[in-house]
Order: structure tokens, then sequence, then C-alpha cells
């Protein structure tokens, strides 16, 4: 289940006045309408669609609709950007804004200035949407996917908790590798999983992801894993749109299913395989650790794996 905001009376206080003291009525249902596109405030107050409503009225009933859960972020953070930007050309400063914004980040969320939007702060809050995708949103997103090689021989020649063991220990590396980057597990099994970007240059932090997860698992193989033979996997990494959907198994996606053959078909053990849009935005300096290869119907795939210099 996804992270529910807790009501806060507090901040619904906060936006009555933020909002019948800083612009008109219109002002304030335009800017509801970016929330809630088909926001009705006659139908939501019952007022006739000939009388005016009273400015402290549509504040109040737009705090009640809009102030809790994902839509009070939604509409904060478009508070912060009218007050820094003006509205169709006219200056509205926003009163109450900062201390909005100080009770927003008690719920354990923090403005950013880079994405302009409110970011979970906690790792133990931490969610597959990032408080911003909304079930069925299409959204163009990074996906890293990670499958250990040969897991069933694996499962065969050890016991259940030497295996429990190191696949726990695989998967504190993964997670510390993604969540380092903002991003997020939408998917993990025992033996490997989905991993999600979204914001920032969301290709690079995926394919710096996979490269951190190959030299961190190289490392733990030669100090710390207890099994017969070193843990190995196959990385792929793969950009796209995609539908959020909080059952991972309702998403239908071409993004996902192409990851997964890059994965399955392209990639070798202990290396991390690009498809050609996450390539693209590497830059020169990060690029030169990935060899080109031939991928199929033409295509070209690129290959990071650890090389080691001949002496």
């Amino acid at each position: 289940m996804e992270r529910r905001l807790r009501a806060n009376p507090r901040i619904q206080q906060l936006l009555v006045k933020a909002l019948n003291e800083s612009m008109s009525t219109d002002v304030m249902v335009r800017l509801a309408r970016r929330i809630v596109p088909d926001y009705d405030i006659h139908e939501r107050t019952g007022f006739q669609r000939t009388m005016p409503i009273p400015s402290l009225d549509v504040a109040g009933q737009i705090a009640r609709d809009i102030g809790a859960g994902i839509p009070l972020l939604r509409f904060v953070e478009t508070l912060i950007e009218v007050d820094g930007s003006g509205l169709m050309g006219s200056r509205i400063k926003v009163r109450q804004l900062d201390p909005l914004i100080r009770e927003v980040e008690t719920l354990g969320y923090e403005y950013d200035e880079g994405t302009r939007l409110f970011m979970e702060t906690s790792a133990a809050d931490r969610t597959r949407t990032w408080s911003y995708l909304q079930e069925g949103q299409i959204q163009e997103l990074s996906f890293l996917k990670i499958d250990v090689v040969s897991s069933s021989k694996l499962v065969r020649n050890h016991s259940k908790a030497k295996i429990g063991r190191a696949y726990q220990d695989l998967q504190r590396i993964v997670v510390t590798a993604v969540y380092r980057r903002n991003g997020r597990v939408w998917h993990w099994e025992g033996d490997g999983g989905v991993l999600a970007f979204l914001f920032g240059d969301k290709n690079v932090q995926a394919a710096l992801a996979g490269m951190e997860i190959i030299l961190e698992l190289f490392v733990y193989n030669t100090f710390r894993c207890t099994l017969g033979a070193p843990l190995s996997v196959r990385i792929a990494v793969h950009t796209g749109p995609c539908p959020y959907h909080e059952s991972f198994d309702r998403i239908q996606s071409d993004t996902l299913r192409r990851l997964g053959l890059i994965e399955s078909r392209f990639t070798r053990p202990d290396s991390v395989t690009l498809s050609p849009g996450v390539y693209s935005d590497l830059g020169p300096k990060l690029s030169r650790f990935f060899e080109p290869f031939p991928g199929d119907a033409g295509s070209q795939l690129y290959r990071y794996a650890l090389r080691w210099e001949d002496d």
C-alpha cells in the first residue's frame, strides 16, 4: 500500500488564510483546477451559480477538498510557483506561504528547489510514487532490471538460510545504490527486481546505479560472500513511457518488456547493458566506460563491465 498523508488541521487553516488574503475567488478556483481539472466551486459549496460566493467560503471549501493527501502537495507547489512567477502576467504575493511550507514539511517532506516538488525525506517513508505519481498516470521513466545468474542452481546447492542471507545482502547493495540517486524499488523478488528513476538526470542516475552495483558486488564476492561461488547478476537499463499502478502485475508497458528482453537476451553476467536512449544522455566522461555491441534488428546496445589492465 502507498503512503497516506495524515490530516493536519493547521495546514487547512493556513491554506484558508493564504488563499483569502492573497487572491480573488476566480484565481483560487483557477489554481484548484490545476489539481482537479473539473473542480466546480458552486457544486462543492451548494451556492447557486447566479450568486457570488464569499471569498472566505471559497477558500474554506478548497482547503477542505484539496488540503490533504497528494493533492495538498501539488497545490502548495502551485502556490509556490505562483508566488515566484505570478499568474498570466500578474504578480501574486502568497501570504502565509513560509509557515504553510514548514507545516507540510512536518509530514515528512522537504521542498526541493531543483524539481520544484515536495520530496520524501525519510527512508522509511519512501514510496514507489515519490508522492507524485498517481494511479494510471503515464510518465517517462528510466528503469533498471537486475537478475541473479543461475539462481535455481544456487538455490539447489545451498541451504535456505545461506541463500536467503546472500539475497538479502544483494538487495541491500541494490537499494543503497538506487536510493542514493532518488530511485525507487518498483518490484522485488528474492533474486532480483525492477527499479525506477523519475527526476533529474534519470538516465545518468540509473546507469550510475548499475555501475555501483557491479562494483559493490565484486567487493562483496571478494570479502563477504559465503556461497561456494560468486553471486553473479545481469543488469539492464532502459527508458521510456510507462503507466504507474500500485500493483506491479497490472502494469502493461512496452518499455518494461523491452527492458526484460535486453536483460535476458543481451546482457552478460556481471555487466550492465544500456539501451541507446539511456546511453545518449551519459556525456563523454561517463560514456567511455561503455562499449557498443550489436543488439537486435540493427540496434546498438552498450555494455559496462569491470576490466583489469594487463600487468
